[in-house]
């Protein structure tokens, strides 16, 4: 048997976050328990359209996934559960209908194979972007092998005793997380709260703590300059050298690492969050990572330049930028002066600061 404490980081280099630690153990597991004080709508579209978890309830693994209705978990969140237990013979959400005590507030995940193994998950995160990778959070995973016994039979008589509470989710469990979306709004405009980050210098990247152990830190709003490949009608899915997926992405585990992406256009705007693995190719020897701005779009005559800022661990902002737009050329030229990241299209690692002295824009 294993047992591992685990601190969620984002400012650590070798940090896991629990949506990596979840994808890992959904990896070969035949069923998973999951009980959850909050959930969003954002999360759970992570999470189930992840290329693990999918291919794990395609393949008929049974979910048994109970969400909390004391906050944060609103109707657009048990919609999304209801079209996927639609879509999933074995997908069965739930919620756990509060009138017994002040909070409901559990957060854990039991997963079972098929050869008698089993992983237990149980921290503070959520079912959240916050709980999953952007909160400074912690869980422990205890990971038992064929006859190890790990004793959850305190999970089966809560589930036993409040029977009543747990319920489908039906009409009634739709309005009142309804309300949650409501006194969501009112809190925030009551305390004056902006709801979408500002894409500019004043959102800020945090100081990543060395892998190493010289005690020095890391830069600050690295920034990985990129032309993109031609690589076929899907040149969405960007070619990467070891070297950038390593030293920049700083992915170290294909199978279970993820990147957070969002796309910032030129007029400010950003994008939803794109959660994307790094897929090997076995044709060409080089790593793949998609980019949502680039689907459906005609490659130019000449190479489009992407622009990422590493905000904390294998999070980034990203702008894609095409021949004749606005930076263009003051980007490329700067490429030019970088020091070439690894073998194949020009790559190069530079600052903001530097970024901005030949693009104040």
């Amino acid at each position: 048997m294993e047992i591992a404490f685990c601190i969620q980081d984002p400012t650590q280099c070798d940090t896991t976050y629990l949506y990596e630690a979840i994808i890992c153990a959904a990896n070969g597991a035949s069923a998973w328990k999951g009980v959850y004080a909050f959930a969003s709508r954002e999360a759970v579209n992570w999470l189930f359209e992840d290329p693990v978890i999918n291919r794990f309830v395609t393949n008929g693994g049974e979910v048994d996934l109970v969400v909390g209705l004391d906050a944060i978990t609103n109707r657009q969140t048990l919609q999304r559960l209801q079209d996927l237990e639609q879509l999933h013979e074995h997908f069965r959400p739930r919620v756990f209908w509060n009138e017994v005590v002040s909070l409901f507030h559990p957060k854990f995940s039991d997963f079972t194979y098929p050869d008698g193994g089993r992983t237990l998950i149980v921290g503070s995160g959520n079912l959240t972007p916050g709980g999953l990778m952007n909160n400074i959070e912690g869980y422990t995973t205890i990971s038992a092998e064929q006859g190890e016994e790990i004793d959850v039979s305190a999970l089966d008589d809560f589930l036993l005793r409040h029977a009543e509470e747990i319920r489908q989710i039906d009409n009634e469990a739709l309005e009142r997380a309804e309300r949650n979306s409501v006194r969501h709004v009112k809190r925030s405009q009551q305390e004056g709260r902006v709801t979408i980050s500002s894409p500019s210098r004043g959102h800020r990247a945090v100081r990543l703590a060395p892998a190493g152990s010289d005690g020095s830190v890391a830069r600050v709003d690295r920034v990985l300059i990129a032309q993109v490949p031609r690589a076929g009608e899907r040149w969405s899915q960007v070619h990467f050298n070891f070297k950038s997926i390593q030293e920049y992405f700083r992915i170290t585990d294909i199978n279970s690492h993820r990147v957070y992406l969002t796309q910032v256009g030129t007029d400010g705007i950003r994008s939803t969050v794109e959660v994307r693995p790094c897929v090997y190719s076995q044709s060409n020897m080089n790593h793949k990572i998609e980019f949502g701005g680039a689907k459906g779009k005609e490659y130019p005559d000449s190479p489009p330049v992407l622009v990422l800022r590493e905000l904390h661990l294998r999070v980034f902002d990203y702008m894609l930028l095409f021949p004749g737009a606005e930076g263009y050329a003051e980007v490329v030229e700067l490429l030019g002066t970088l020091q070439p990241l690894g073998p194949g299209m020009p790559r190069g690692i530079t600052n903001l600061d530097i970024l901005e002295s030949v693009w104040a824009e």
